[in-house]
């Protein structure tokens, strides 16, 4: 029988350090609930007393937006559901939240939602002049192979903006994947492309922005590579019940995403993700 998997994330954009004051976890944005792998009929699982709830959450530091040299804080709640009798399914944090439409084990087609980040001038005020970006998501399909069982994953996203000024932006990525006794290991390397829509709204410095901030000269982003880079997660097994993560990602924007005046005097083309985070499963019935 296919598994069943549902998230739910709440997902925010990273906040701008205060200079004066503590920093504080940011949780405003999407909620969203979706279920992986399933068909109706495994709706019933959430109805049999043995079924296995698994809750917890992430926080983390992150860019405030594309290409931003300043960190912010992120938090990641979590929920997910199994059958009593399927093993905890291994995912990467930056999967896109999805529902598999066909196939099923080794190989997955099927629906996806991405967040994507915003940015205004309270990020960064040497933004001035510039649009504001608000916060968003994209709709579009996923595909996944295990081409060595429960070793080695592909995945490709695919996602279109919710407005057609977003554009399309799409992400490949492969792990590998260990697991040591307790331990779960994984790394691998991670691309991102955009179209000329996407490219435009995160990299442009439009010619009205530069007359206004003259440390920006008026730039036109091309279609293409926007960064690559590499991610790797750990989890430890505390219990049955209990389970710790640790999670990094370094990306590097690259080609035209690079050469934007936002990236080269305002940021930088290196970003780093970090994030911990713990994860309680249980049982309805003891």
């Amino acid at each position: 029988m296919p598994r069943l998997r549902v998230h739910i994330r709440a997902l925010s954009k990273p906040r701008p350090r205060q200079r004066a004051a503590k920093p504080g976890l940011f949780l405003a944005g999407i909620l969203v609930a979706s279920p992986v792998t399933a068909h109706a009929d495994d709706l019933s699982v959430l109805f049999d007393r043995d079924t296995v709830f698994s809750v917890g959450g992430f926080t983390g530091l992150g860019p405030r937006f594309q290409g931003s040299r300043e960190a912010g804080l992120w938090g990641l709640p979590y929920l997910s559901f199994r059958k009593a009798d399927e093993p905890r399914d291994w995912w990467s944090p930056d999967d896109g939240l999805d529902a598999t439409l066909l196939g099923g084990g080794p190989v997955q087609v099927g629906a996806v939602l991405d967040f994507r980040e915003g940015r205004s001038r309270t990020d960064d005020h040497r933004l001035a002049g510039l649009p504001r970006l608000p916060a968003t998501v994209g709709l579009g399909l996923f595909g996944e192979v295990w081409p060595i069982p429960d070793t080695l994953r592909l995945r490709a996203e695919v996602t279109q903006g919710v407005r057609a000024r977003d554009g399309i932006v799409a992400k490949l990525g492969a792990d590998l994947v260990g697991r040591f006794g307790r331990f779960t290991l994984s790394a691998g390397p991670r691309f991102v492309v955009g179209d000329a829509a996407a490219m435009h709204l995160d990299f442009d410095v439009p010619v009205a922005a530069a007359l206004v901030n003259p440390s920006l000269a008026p730039y036109r982003a091309s279609a293409g590579a926007r960064s690559a880079g590499a991610t790797a997660t750990v989890s430890y097994d505390w219990s049955e019940a209990w389970q710790g993560l640790g999670y990094v990602r370094y990306d590097r924007l690259i080609v035209s995403a690079a050469n934007s005046p936002i990236v080269r005097r305002i940021g930088t083309v290196n970003e780093l993700t970090v994030a911990i985070g713990a994860i309680y499963s249980f049982r309805m019935t003891p």
